[in-house]
């Protein structure tokens, strides 16, 4: 592996682990995006998005479109594409400049900007399912975003989506899941844990090399 390209994966890394606002995110991803497929994902080896995919795949039968929250450069779609080339998938996400890189590739129905932060309204609420691996990671987007945006979607819409290790208990998602199962909001949950990079480094390490992958289903 080329040693100046590790150094910059790592270095894009750590600063994706700063990011606190919506509008962090924006700036960050502006100038990461160029990178993001051959310096971060290939250097890293972020195998996330496969994981995620996987699961959706092997968990459901879907019958209809899917929502990629928070979809980047498209690597969840490739994954997805790769098991079913006809699964008819939508796009999210913050980063118009990510979202560049994604309508490149051709793997989307649709793709649109949006904060989670924000006003969901403009979000179509008919979904199959959603998937998302990566949005519930760095700490700025948290349960009550999540539990915003699976009170938009539909009845019966299928879900799985990937939150940090680390997060899943000490930002509440734990908690968070608990209250919507109690609350008849969800039903069929389930929690996995699975790998996010197949390559070691001591920051990867000390950033948990692992996330929880949540399956449910919306009541």
């Amino acid at each position: 592996m080329n040693k100046n390209k590790k150094a910059h994966a790592l270095d894009l890394l750590k600063g994706a682990y700063s990011l606190s606002t919506s509008d962090d995110n924006k700036i960050y991803y502006k100038s990461f995006a160029k990178h993001y497929d051959d310096v971060f994902v290939k250097s890293l080896g972020y195998i996330y998005p496969e994981e995620v995919a996987k699961i959706l795949m092997s968990s459901f039968q879907i019958d209809g479109a899917i929502c990629d929250i928070g979809c980047g450069t498209g690597l969840v779609a490739e994954k997805i594409k790769k098991i079913n080339k006809k699964a008819i998938i939508d796009g999210v996400d913050i980063s118009t400049d990510m979202l560049e890189i994604s309508k490149t590739k051709k793997l989307y129905r649709n793709l649109f900007d949006l904060d989670l932060n924000g006003n969901l309204s403009d979000l179509s609420k008919n979904y199959a399912a959603i998937i998302s691996a990566g949005t519930f990671t760095h700490g700025h987007l948290g349960p009550d975003v999540l539990r915003k945006l699976v009170e938009h979607f539909n009845t019966n819409t299928c879900c799985v989506i990937g939150i940090n290790y680390q997060h899943y208990v000490e930002k509440g998602f734990e908690d968070l899941f608990e209250n919507l199962v109690k609350e008849n909001v969800i039903t069929d949950f389930s929690v996995a844990e699975a790998r996010v990079y197949y390559k070691e480094d001591e920051l990867i390490k000390n950033n948990n090399n692992k996330a929880c992958i949540c399956t449910f289903k919306i009541l």
